[in-house]
């Protein structure tokens, strides 16, 4: 009698016709059972029986092959790479197969649900891919080869809000106001016959908050958020990636599509087709696109001042006197008492501050903060605040500015 784990084992290989073998193998393994074969992502059993939308097991007799790892996030959790599961679903019982091989320079991954019949399959297949199409509590990182759930960009986005971003005039309530006023207007872009998408761009040197401003938006909108963190293919196409990041934007519109430091991202190569997806050729209903640029200059004309591709443009400048001041004033307040700035400098911080980014006035408080703490004596934060605005000021005529908020 064949081992049923020889049988699937062997069909594994670094070759093409890996696919073509496991299907193979599992015909012999479930004779009579009908095979769904090559499911993809968003297909995880993993996370279907997470959310206890079933169960499953290893089956006996064939290896499983799994994974431990680690991540600050999550700690250590484990990660299939091959294995047959006896899986338990409503009233059914069914199995499913996953397996990893290296094809060419690409690590492939594919999955095979078995039942009595093709309906099960298709029922059980379409269950799982709708729930975890969506990121549920995570957000959807492409990397230029594959999406990934990222529960500490999640955890980020939660973390970021309005009240604590400090912008010049009424920005941040016009930023707000902008993105409620779309998200509340579906019934009306339906009911005029225009498509329901809105693409909004963050422009200004770095260290200014469009980052925060960003994490903000998308905690505020309250919807799904795909994170495009890069399109470049070491091996593959990098205008299929493009046309497979908004296939997945417009599966789980309504949701909102984020390119950070767009800049870089689009080329030559590549602006046709980008443009050709932001132009919604397919269906972009509910599509929010939201992009940043250090450097506005080095996008294309067609991306930039074309009306409907991105719509509206949020300048973050350089803080102004009312803005240094308020965020001087808040990091003070949130310091121990014998830390805080007395009220009659931070005026003095405020003049000799002029020029400097978000980012380098948090690096003003942070480095303040290490030197007070080898001393810790009380009264003594106003003149290492002063001692380290001269030394960034050194390194602002030699160095560009720390990336941040």
């Amino acid at each position: 009698m064949t081992n049923p784990s020889d049988v699937f084992s062997q069909a594994l290989g670094p070759e093409a016709g890996t696919s073509y073998r496991l299907s193979r193998a599992l015909a012999e393994l479930f004779p009579g059972k009908a095979v769904l074969e090559g499911l993809t992502s968003p297909f995880d059993l993993g996370e279907f029986v997470d959310a206890g939308r079933c169960e499953a097991r290893p089956r006996e007799g064939i290896h499983a092959e799994f994974s431990d790892e680690w991540t600050r996030a999550d700690g250590v959790f484990r990660y299939t790479r091959t294995a047959v599961f006896e899986v338990t679903w409503e009233s059914h019982a069914l199995a499913v197969a996953r397996a990893e091989w290296t094809q060419g320079f690409e690590r492939v991954t594919r999955h095979w649900v078995v039942a009595d019949d093709r309906a099960t399959t298709e029922a059980f297949a379409v269950a799982v891919s709708a729930y975890c199409n969506a990121p549920h509590d995570a957000v959807l990182v492409f990397d230029g080869r594959c999406w990934t759930r990222s529960r500490a960009f999640w955890n980020e986005v939660q973390a970021a809000s309005f009240e604590d971003l400090v912008l010049a005039g009424d920005l941040a309530a016009e930023i707000r106001e902008d993105f409620a006023t779309f998200m509340a207007a579906r019934e009306e872009y339906a009911r005029y016959g225009v498509p329901w998408k809105r693409g909004v761009l963050f422009v200004g040197p770095p260290g200014n908050g469009k980052t925060h401003c960003l994490r903000a938006t998308v905690r505020f909108l309250g919807v799904p958020c795909l994170y495009v963190q890069s399109l470049k293919a070491k091996y593959g196409d990098e205008d299929l990636n493009i046309a497979n990041v908004f296939k997945r934007a417009r599966e789980v519109s309504p949701c909102c599509l984020v390119f950070e430091d767009l800049d870089a991202m689009i080329t030559h190569e590549n602006r046709s087709v980008f443009l050709n997806q932001l132009d919604g050729f397919a269906d972009a209903s509910g599509l929010l696109t939201l992009a940043t640029t250090n450097h506005p200059d080095r996008l294309d004309p067609a991306i930039l001042e074309r009306p409907s591709r991105f719509d509206r443009k949020y300048t973050f400048a350089l803080p102004g006197p009312a803005e240094r001041a308020r965020y001087i004033r808040d990091w003070s307040d949130r310091l121990d008492e014998a830390m805080r700035v007395p009220d009659a400098e931070q005026g003095a911080l405020v003049a000799g501050t002029d020029g400097f980014s978000f980012a380098y006035l948090k690096e003003l408080f942070l480095s303040s903060m290490l030197r007070w703490m080898k001393e810790q004596e009380r009264g003594t934060m106003g003149a290492i605040l002063r001692a380290q605005l001269a030394t960034l000021r050194a390194q602002m005529a030699s160095t560009t500015p720390p990336v941040g908020r």
